[in-house]
C-alpha cells in the first residue's frame, strides 16, 4: 500500500487506462463503503455491493455498474471526503483502488453537510455517526473506488 503525508493509505487493485485525475478533474465513481472491522455500510450499488462478492467483484460489470448512481465531484473542490479527495488523484478511467481514510479526514457531523459521498439511508448514515463519535485516533473507513469516467 502507499502511504500518503496525511496517514491515507491506497492500493490499486486494476490499473484504468488514459489521463490520471488531477486537481479540477472530474470524476465519476462507483463506490463500496466499509467500517475498519470490515462490516458492510452503503454502496453506489446499494445492498448487492454486501453480498458475498462484497462489490469488488461488481466493478467493471457494465450490466450491473450502470444501473446505479455513481458519486460525481471535481477533485480538489471539497465534494468529496479530504481523504477519498487526496487519495483519487492519480487514478485512470477504469481504475479500481482500496483506500484506507483515517477517520479524521472521513466524513463530518453533521453527516447532512459533510462531503460525500453520503449513503442515503438512515442505518448506513447512524454506522458511520457511531464510528465519527467514538474519537479513537486509529479508527478509519475503507473505501473500494472503481473511476468509470475521469475527464
Amino acid at each position: 500500500m502507499q502511504k500518503l503525508d496525511s496517514g491515507v493509505r491506497y492500493i490499486d487493485l486494476k490499473e484504468g487506462a488514459g489521463a490520471g485525475a488531477g486537481a479540477g478533474s472530474k470524476m465519476t465513481l462507483q463506490w463500496v463503503l466499509r467500517r475498519s472491522n470490515g462490516y458492510f455500510v452503503s454502496s453506489s450499488f446499494g445492498q448487492l455491493a454486501s453480498g458475498p462478492d462484497g462489490g469488488v467483484l461488481l466493478f467493471g460489470d457494465p450490466t450491473i455498474a450502470n444501473k446505479f448512481e455513481p458519486f460525481i465531484f471535481t477533485v480538489g473542490s471539497g465534494g468529496a471526503v479530504p481523504g477519498l479527495d487526496e487519495a483519487v488523484r492519480g487514478m485512470k478511467k477504469g481504475g479500481v483502488r482500496r483506500v484506507v481514510v483515517p477517520a479524521p479526514l472521513a466524513f463530518s457531523l453533521p453527516l447532512n453537510k459533510s462531503p460525500g459521498p453520503v449513503p442515503d439511508d438512515f442505518g448506513s448514515k447512524r454506522q458511520i455517526e457511531r464510528e465519527l463519535q467514538r474519537q479513537d485516533p486509529y479508527n478509519y473507513f475503507l473505501f473500494e473506488v472503481e473511476a468509470t469516467n475521469v475527464r
